[in-house]
């Protein structure tokens, strides 16, 4: 077989046997080069490894010899105590900090409504930071016969079965359109989806206008018919959402004018914000229309 590549080989080849000979010791010193800085690789790659492994080993030794937890603070939590959160997320001294993670923590947001968010920040060599973010009420609304207390994002926070325990509260009543469930702790789940956008829409109108603060109450249930409660004795009519950021702006200019300083019960109709004609009646029923 050598020599009938050999004959092959020669039938291209115009030079003498000699330089034929060169040519093929060339190529094998080539390949047993390549050969060998392959295998040189190869070892590299394998010491690099198996460094990789010790190291981490001993990182990991270290730090579960090394950093134990001698001290535990949490913050951010005004409604529940450090002792609630420890006991329910089951963390404890002397634990390595590495073995806490966020992934421990969320049972506090299943179990505990208010709290929305919580984190772990370890602080060398020896303490546990856990960092708790609560939602805050906003508004409350009566479903299925219980009053449930809202975040702004529409987060269950709680329920209550007396309306009278929310009083002096500062909360923003809301009547909602139809309701698929509501549960603490969870969102709330509109029957259409519809509902969820534009009742998040409208509200988020609510809460960068002036009028947010002087809101008693907000009737969202049907969006072309949407009506409000302002400082419990006015009762304005925006129609449909249309424009409602323009319209809360002009309602709100309107009732920093003096002509509202006598405090006497009104309705405002503001489906045009141009207009909006004011009716006073010192023995109106503020209320919105069943």
């Amino acid at each position: 077989m050598s020599r009938n590549n050999d004959r092959r080989e020669s039938r291209f080849f115009t030079g003498d046997e000699q330089e034929l000979s060169q040519i093929k010791s060339k190529e094998n010193l080539q390949k047993f080069a390549r050969k060998k800085r392959k295998r040189k690789n190869l070892k590299r790659f394998a010491f690099f490894m198996i460094f990789a492994v010790i190291v981490a080993i001993f990182v990991i030794i270290c730090l579960a010899v090394f950093f134990r937890i001698e001290e535990i603070e949490v913050v951010g939590s005004s409604r529940y105590t450090k002792e609630e959160i420890l006991e329910l997320c089951g963390i404890e001294e002397g634990l390595s900090l590495y073995e806490v993670s966020d992934e421990d923590l969320e049972i506090l947001t299943q179990k505990l409504a208010y709290i929305k968010d919580a984190r772990v920040v370890r602080k060398l060599p020896h303490t546990l930071l856990i960092s708790v973010t609560e939602d805050s009420p906003s508004y409350m609304c009566e479903l299925y016969g219980e009053y449930f207390v809202l975040s702004d994002a529409l987060r269950v926070l709680d329920r209550v079965y007396d309306r009278a325990e929310l009083d002096g509260s500062g909360l923003i009543e809301i009547l909602l359109p139809e309701i698929d469930s509501v549960v603490v702790g969870g969102d709330v789940e509109f029957a259409a989806e519809v509902s969820e956008k534009y009742v998040t829409a409208y509200l988020d109108a609510l809460e960068s206008s002036h009028m947010y603060s002087r809101t008693t109450a907000f009737d969202l249930r049907d969006r072309f018919n949407l009506a409000l409660i302002s400082d419990g004795i006015y009762l304005i009519d925006f129609g449909n959402g249309d424009e409602l950021g323009t319209k809360l702006t002009a309602v709100a200019s309107m009732l920093d004018n003096a002509v509202f300083a006598d405090k006497i019960p009104a309705t405002i109709d503001a489906t045009d914000p141009t207009q909006c004609p004011v009716i006073k009646n010192p023995e109106l029923v503020i209320a919105f229309d069943d």
